[in-house]
């Protein structure tokens, strides 16, 4: 009889810690749940303006939509269909506008898809010529197309519908695809996004000489991430909320480097990119925005506050 109770209390108590440990695990689940496993709350299109940093590998694509205007600053590789395909999911039907930082391939890589398949009202590009046939089929689509050219230069203001654009960079040709890329901030309302391209430090030097007002509340870091850019005196100088930059899962360059994370999680500057997150969106009435990827909100925020989250 007392072994039959010794075994009744002995499996009471194993019940007891299977019960507890059901409800920790319960709990620690709630606790733990990110935002994009909540129910969502959030009227995403409500916001006028979104910004699409296009996961497109190892190159570069930034797709903005506004109440009035539509923008894509680069398209993406030669090599990877990626940026085209991202395009025609969207309910985008024409561009304003169509920047070309620079004619690397990584960059244009799209150009005479995009324009192909979408009216163009503008096209701009640095100026600098390249020998790919990459390059050649972007002159070549741009000729065939309806669109007007410009090469932009620096201290030019534009106005693209309720968006203002200025130019940083380049002042002139200089024969470096890199550092002539074309630096430009975007404005909408009270939020202010630069990017710059694959520029490194010989364009963020002429930049800062020329005093342009480069402070921005997003930074699109130049080059992928790498260690030619982003220096320290550029960075404490735009002082940003939130850097993003964009580069392939696992590429060979090794971007970003460690360096540049560091700069900037030193100065308390968020960090998202699209090797981690993948496509990220930013929705912003000029005065609030969000960045998320499709799976969570990765930050969000005020003009004066960013509310950062673990990336």
């Amino acid at each position: 009889m007392k072994n039959n109770k010794a075994l009744l209390l002995l499996i009471g108590f194993l019940l007891s810690i299977v019960a507890l440990s059901a409800l920790f695990l319960y709990l620690f689940q709630m606790e733990v749940a990110t935002p994009a496993e909540q129910p969502s709350t959030e009227p995403e299109y409500d916001y006028p303006l979104t910004i699409h940093f296009i996961d497109a590998g190892q190159g570069d694509a930034t797709l903005i939509e506004g109440p009035d205007f539509t923008i894509l600053i680069d398209a993406g590789r030669h090599d990877d269909e990626r940026v085209i395909r991202y395009l025609n999911s969207t309910r985008v039907d024409h561009l304003d506008l169509l920047i070309g930082t620079h004619p690397h391939s990584d960059h244009i890589g799209q150009f005479s898809q995009i324009l192909n398949r979408y009216p163009v009202d503008e096209v701009w590009m640095s100026g600098e010529l390249h020998t790919t046939y990459t390059f050649e089929r972007a002159l070549d689509a741009i000729l065939a197309s309806d669109a007007a050219y410009r090469e932009p230069r620096a201290g030019e203001r534009y106005e693209v519908g309720s968006a203002t654009l200025d130019v940083f960079h380049p002042a002139e040709l200089i024969g470096d695809l890199n550092n002539g890329s074309i630096v430009v901030k975007l404005t909408f309302s009270e939020l202010a996004v630069l990017f710059m391209g694959d520029a490194e430090l010989p364009a963020e030097l002429e930049i800062l000489n020329r005093h342009h007002p480069v402070q921005a509340d997003i930074l699109k870091i130049g080059h992928h991430g790498s260690s030619s850019s982003s220096s320290i005196p550029f960075i404490e100088e735009v002082n940003p909320q939130a850097a993003i930059y964009s580069a392939g899962r696992d590429n060979t360059y090794g971007h970003p480097h460690f360096e540049v994370i560091s700069r900037l999680l030193d100065r308390d500057i968020g960090v998202y990119g699209t090797d981690r997150n993948g496509t990220m969106r930013l929705f912003s009435d000029g005065q609030t925005y969000t960045l998320r990827n499709d799976q969570r909100i990765l930050s969000r925020g005020t003009l004066s506050k960013m509310v950062l989250y673990d990336p």
